[in-house]
């Protein structure tokens, strides 16, 4: 029973896919209720991840009538967190009724996609409060939109740590890149790399993918069997945290090549894993490695060859994976997050 004066909270949600933005989603839910909010999901479409909202006994429910409709359910709200881009068309409509918070979780790819949704630059300038998930997101904002009053909040993901070190097996190292088989992701620049090492180091190497490959992607897909061999591995997409931790807790390195990445919560999991992370300077969450050691420029096969050369040392590979155990507990872990939610959600 929710207690008289609980502050109420609706999410809203572009879709429910097993991919970052719906999950990030759920672990802002999951923590909002643990600070005594009420909190509802909405979701603009159905899909397969619904079912995890319920699982934790979250309200969650799609909304297919018109959202006008809705007024008096919104009306009922203290705060709205609309999230990603394709949340925008609802700003105005919701915040002539209560406060709202557009969540970006989009980087360079904005422009394209605003004009794709037929949304002005002007449009974006006016929306009152705006939340990214790294500084990288909130360059792209400056930097293009001239937006000055964009916050920041980093994600979390929970704490599944085996306690066991980042240790490799003698002549096996193993690479991973997760996630969304698609060009800006970057899979394509990996390969390169990966193919790119000296035979004496890639013969004790292993290049592991996982990911869901969209339809849209088909050809970007076939185009990378080209540069496919023996050392590349492709475990198919897995909807199955267990396995999919399972599987994680076998890696070495988690490599982040995307083109353009607001965050990755790959990166996130690999470094509560204690693993060792290498990502272009692109993706967001580059806030986990301060000085820079594992983080090459976008782009640049031969820099990110080198790097992951270098990660064949069975000793960097135990140093890095424990720096970025400890870089997760204090800048993405669930405390982490809770202390930054009670900060910025103070006038809630």
């Amino acid at each position: 029973m929710m207690r008289k004066n609980t502050k109420r909270i609706l999410l809203v949600s572009h879709e429910m896919t097993y991919t970052g933005a719906p999950r990030s989603l759920l672990y802002m839910a999951e923590v909002l209720r643990k600070e005594s909010f009420y909190v509802e999901v909405w979701s603009i479409k159905d899909g397969p991840f619904l079912k995890e909202y319920k699982k934790k006994r979250i309200h969650a429910e799609i909304i297919d009538r018109n959202i006008e409709e809705q007024r008096n359910r919104i009306a009922s709200f203290d705060l709205i967190i609309l999230n990603t881009i394709y949340t925008v068309h609802f700003v105005d409509y919701f915040n002539a009724i209560t406060r709202t918070i557009l969540f970006i979780r989009e980087g360079m790819c904005l422009p394209q996609m605003l004009s794709n949704m037929s949304v002005s630059e002007s449009q974006l300038r006016r929306i009152n409060e705006i939340y990214v998930v790294s500084e990288y997101a909130k360059s792209v904002l400056e930097d293009i939109y001239q937006l000055s009053e964009v916050k920041v909040l980093h994600n979390y993901v929970k704490n599944a740590h085996w306690l066991v070190p980042n240790f490799a097996k003698k002549n096996e190292i193993n690479f991973m890149v997760s996630g969304t088989v698609e060009k800006r992701k970057g899979l394509d620049i990996a390969i390169e790399a990966f193919n790119l090492m000296p035979d004496n180091l890639k013969n004790c190497a292993y290049l592991h993918v996982v990911g869901n490959i969209p339809e849209w992607a088909d050809d970007y897909w076939s185009s990378l069997s080209l540069k496919w061999n023996n050392r590349i591995i492709y475990h198919g997409y897995i909807n199955n945290d267990k396995e999919l931790y399972s599987l994680y807790k076998k890696m070495n390195v988690f490599l982040i090549p995307s083109r353009d990445e607001p965050c990755s919560l790959v990166a996130l999991e690999g470094a509560m894993l204690g693993k060792a992370l290498i990502m272009s300077e692109n993706v967001g969450a580059k806030y986990l490695d301060e000085k820079k050691y594992g983080v090459y420029p976008t782009y640049d096969v031969e820099t990110l060859c080198r790097k992951m050369c270098s990660y064949t040392s069975r000793k960097t590979l135990l140093i890095q994976g424990l720096k970025m155990r400890y870089k997760y507990l204090i800048t993405s872990s669930e405390f982490a997050y809770r202390r930054r939610i009670k900060e910025l959600f103070t006038m809630v």
